[in-house]
């Protein structure tokens, strides 16, 4: 029943014309393969008969949002803060360190110049 339904379902979503092949896809989301053996699979006390427990008892849609708990969110806000101001840090001192690079380098070839023999 199940796979005359998913049939039925891919026949509809077929392209209507040969260039738009690419349009439509040939699968079906794990959502509605899980919708349509709900509806198949008989119930008893609330149960689906034959069937593991899901991970969620109500079903789930892409337009809903995952509960956040504000306190996590702000401390995720704070730490994405704080790596910013490091990563801000860091920049600084590689730049003070590419600085102090070349005027160590500049000093080498001062030394150079003055002692060419050593």
């Amino acid at each position: 029943m199940v796979e005359s339904q998913k049939e039925a379902f891919l026949a509809s979503q077929q392209p209507l014309s040969d260039d738009d092949s690419m349009g439509a896809s040939n699968n079906m989301s794990r959502l509605q393969i899980n919708e349509l053996v709900e509806k198949a699979v008989p119930k008893k006390k609330g149960r689906l008969v034959g069937l593991a427990r899901r991970a969620s008892s109500c079903p789930t849609s892409s337009s809903q949002v995952p509960y956040a708990d504000p306190l996590i969110l702000e401390q995720l806000q704070n730490k994405d803060q704080r790596i910013g101001a490091l990563e801000e840090q860091n920049a600084t001192i590689l730049a003070e360190l590419a600085d102090q690079k070349k005027t160590n380098l500049e000093i080498m070839q001062k030394l150079d110049r003055l002692f060419p023999d050593q």
